[in-house]
């Protein structure tokens, strides 16, 4: 059974989440990125496989975190160029092969391959439905366009109204990369629009996530605090 969301996979609240990955050993891509910061041990496995050579595309796998399931699915050769329909196919037959295996009874699935510059939804969308549909679980078909969540709300809040010293020390920031954070933090309107910013590799982006989703900057002298309102 088919349904429809306007929120993203993360924030779907389902039991299990389809993560689209490569085999190229890195999660550097929006959704990727995301994915590798909120579950990390599930980042470390799929480096792991990728090193240990296990990772096959159109294959797809389950790795459990914080009660969630997330269905590593390889979509990709590498994120550096897009996917195409026949790959989508060849892995939505995979999972519909495999899926009582991940023990899930419902799913949250991205618009698969449609990244930036990657397919279309009107190409993708049919493949989906036609593959998910049948089956007896409870498929969600997620289009991101909702806008941020409450728990991304207030991590953007916090972004834009306390002090980026502790930031700096905690996430290991140059003065540039602080500099560019200051300049731009009140036009943030998506978390993630700070990997876009000049300086911010994955590494970096990842532990500034951390900082926020985690609540570390809760921990600073609350004297030294800004209002969030």
């Amino acid at each position: 059974m088919v349904k429809y969301l306007n929120c993203d996979c993360i924030n779907s609240k389902c039991s299990a989440v389809v993560n689209q990955i490569n085999l190229s050993g890195n999660m550097d891509s929006k959704e990727g990125l995301e994915f590798s910061t909120r579950f990390p041990n599930m980042y470390t496995d799929y480096l792991n496989r990728f090193k240990d050579r296990k990772l096959e595309l159109y294959q797809s796998y389950a790795y459990i975190e914080n009660s969630i399931s997330i269905i590593n699915m390889v979509c990709y050769e590498s994120f550096a160029f897009p996917t195409d329909l026949e790959t989508i196919e060849n892995a939505l037959k995979y999972f519909v092969k495999h899926y009582k295996e991940y023990g899930i009874t419902e799913v949250a699935f991205p618009l698969l391959g449609c990244d930036e510059d990657g397919l279309r939804m009107v190409s993708v969308l049919p493949i989906m439905e036609k593959y998910l549909k049948p089956l007896p679980i409870d498929c969600y078909i997620c289009f991101d366009i909702e806008g941020p969540s409450n728990l991304e709300l207030e991590m953007i809040a916090a972004l834009q109204s306390f002090d980026l010293q502790h930031l700096k020390r905690y996430a290991r920031l140059d003065d540039l990369q602080v500099a560019t954070i200051e300049t731009n933090r009140s036009f943030i309107v998506r978390f993630e629009e700070l990997y876009h910013l000049p300086g911010i590799t994955p590494r970096v982006y990842r532990s500034i996530f951390s900082y926020y989703y985690n609540g570390e900057y809760k921990k600073l002298d609350p004297f030294h605090q800004e209002s969030l309102f």
